[in-house]
């Protein structure tokens, strides 16, 4: 593959070889004149015909200048390929529309982009790099999404950084998250087994692959389409980090009050992916019983609540079904050594779905043909309200 660098007098030709770890410009292999590293730290812009919407050449900030390469669309599209997920583009303008802004927070905003060339739809996370830990948000999502591929983890498509902002697009979910849910459907227990099962499944991978989410919580379980709890993807990575990695931040609570767990407030505790598994367990409580597992009723009362949590009887005896009771008791196991791991909750709920002689209450539930119900459209609830 070749490129032109075009210049007043003369345009130069140049060969383009693709590495793993970088793009090598030169004249020949033993030549080679620019290195373009594969790394985030690289932002790379394009050149776009605005009539056909075909590539016509890309731009890295060379010594302080632009240097444009320009070449055939087939080559582009291939240089792009390689790049994707690897290094951020300057601007979306290049491939997407604007649509719409869905949600805001103190920390990000969500768009709605519409890919210019094919009119598919995605969603931007945008973060304004003036904003405290928006640089070390950005990379552990980007890092982490990079690494993580997986049917219920949501699917990273491009990076982009401009002078203000940071930018992640992913696919986009329409089916509402699991905490709107919870806001306006009694799921049955067949239903929860559907969900809890993907969601266990997303955080094995994500254990197996030697990472901690540290944030789950409803609002980070999303569904793909309205109407269907059999796929939803687990989202926002941006406090995950590697396993072998958490005791160097050992001091640093994350996390979301009512999702913590008790380690996360013992500094003398070690910390392991089964933060994980407690944020799930309080996930499966409150999609059984339809109250949260450590309710309060403001950010502060919820985190000193949870600081101070217990696991009781009590609490337990509002879950009907025997077979989640047990489970969500070994979830929510304040030792982490003793609670229940991933790969084991998988086997449990695999178990739960075998009949036995006696036929368990829990068996006859989720062997029940019943329909799922529709989850309705929240857009249009939230609307109303």
């Amino acid at each position: 593959m070749y490129c032109i660098r075009k210049h007043f007098l003369l345009d130069k030709s140049y060969f383009i070889y693709i590495n793993q770890d970088s793009i090598d410009i030169g004249e020949s292999n033993q030549k080679i004149k620019y290195v373009i590293p594969m790394s985030l730290q690289t932002i790379i812009d394009w050149k776009v015909n605005r009539e056909n919407q075909k590539l016509e050449a890309f731009a890295v900030c060379w010594k302080g200048k632009w240097k444009f390469f320009y070449a055939d669309q087939n080559v582009l599209l291939r240089v792009k390929e390689h790049m994707d997920r690897k290094v951020a583009y300057k601007s979306t303008d290049s491939f997407f529309t604007i649509m719409e802004k869905i949600e805001a927070n103190q920390q990000s905003s969500i768009l709605l982009l519409q890919r210019n060339e094919n009119d598919q739809i995605f969603a931007c996370k945008e973060m304004k790099k003036l904003k405290k830990y928006s640089q070390l948000l950005f990379q552990n999502e980007v890092e982490a999404l990079k690494q993580l591929s997986h049917k219920n983890l949501v699917k990273l498509i491009e990076v982009y950084e401009s002078e203000d902002q940071y930018q992640i697009v992913m696919q986009y979910l329409k089916g509402g998250s699991l905490n709107q849910c919870l806001k306006y459907c009694k799921l049955k227990n067949r239903e929860v087994d559907v969900i809890i099962q993907q969601i266990m499944e997303g955080i094995n991978y994500i254990h197996q692959s030697g990472f901690v989410h540290r944030d789950m919580k409803p609002d980070n379980i999303v569904f793909n389409d309205l109407g269907q709890f059999s796929q939803l993807k687990i989202i926002d990575f941006g406090i995950t980090k590697r396993i072998e990695d958490l005791e160097k931040e050992k001091d640093m609570k994350f996390g979301t009050p009512g999702y913590m767990a008790p380690e996360i407030f013992d500094y003398k505790q070690k910390i392991t992916e089964k933060v994980d598994i407690f944020a799930c367990g309080a996930i499966l409580y409150q999609m059984l019983t339809g109250q949260k597992l450590i309710p309060g009723s403001s950010s502060k009362q919820i985190q000193e609540n949870n600081k101070n949590f217990n696991l009781s009887s009590q609490i337990l005896s509002k879950i009907k079904q025997p077979d989640f009771r047990i489970l969500v008791s070994q979830m929510l196991e304040k030792d982490p050594e003793k609670r229940i791991s991933a790969s084991q909750t998988l086997n449990y709920l695999n178990l739960m779905k075998i009949p036995s002689v006696g036929g368990s209450i829990s068996i006859q539930i989720l062997h029940h043909h019943e329909p799922v119900q529709q989850l309705p459209n929240f857009k249009k609830l939230i609307d109303k309200l």
